[in-house]
């Protein structure tokens, strides 16, 4: 399997856009889902906590996707064998 090809803009870069732009996503949604949990726990109201409910288990779907998909660019060697300098 070939190694992924960085662009002459991402050559300085540890990784390329494509998994910056995955890792960065999964980052916002586990932060998100914390948060959305940590708001129901905090309101009174029971509509709002289940809206933040309902964000943090479609947060939880999307951080699942994202990691299954960095799972896959791993598996195919998207990301280089070798992150130091």
């Amino acid at each position: 399997m070939a190694t992924a090809q960085l662009s002459t803009r991402d050559q300085d870069a540890i990784v390329d856009d494509t998994n910056h732009d995955l890792i960065h996503a999964l980052s916002v949604r586990l932060d998100s889902r914390w948060h959305d949990g940590s708001y129901a726990a905090e309101t009174k109201c029971q509509g709002c906590k289940k809206v933040f409910d309902r964000l943090r288990a479609m947060d939880a779907e999307a951080a699942r996707l994202l990691t299954g998909e960095l799972k896959n660019h791993i598996t195919d060697n998207k990301f280089p064998l070798d992150l130091t300098d």
